[in-house]
């Protein structure tokens, strides 16, 4: 006896539970009908920025991501004839968190054609 009063009871607890936690929502939540983040298709976008024809000890590039995006993270390249006497002197976010940039120490003080740097940007 005891024990059907024990089944019993779990079997209406059971359901107590199951329609006090039941969704009873007018219709299925999806990605179309939320207040979601737009697809990341078209929003990370890669920027750079090139300078040729620099002189001096330090030569630098600079590339600047869109007003309002997040910088995610980016690169540095020079080319030329000389471009094996450069040292990279520092790459990376700099006092502009928008930007990416990149410096090379320039010993020989040559001419460098070209040196170049990319960011990669998440855009709103």
């Amino acid at each position: 006896m005891r024990s059907i009063f024990s089944f019993g009871g779990g079997v209406a607890l059971t359901l107590a539970l199951l329609l006090a936690c039941s969704d009873d929502s007018p219709g299925d939540a999806d990605a179309a009908s939320c207040n979601c983040e737009p697809p990341l298709t078209g929003r990370i976008v890669q920027v750079e920025g090139v300078r040729t024809d620099q002189t001096g000890s330090l030569v630098n590039a600079f590339a600047n991501c869109a007003e309002n995006a997040r910088l995610l993270g980016g690169g540095c390249e020079v080319r030329g004839q000389n471009a094996d006497t450069l040292v990279l002197n520092q790459s990376g976010i700099n006092t502009n968190p928008l930007a990416f940039g990149c410096e090379w120490q320039n010993p020989a003080s040559i001419t460098v054609e070209t040196t170049r740097a990319w960011a990669i940007c998440l855009n709103p």
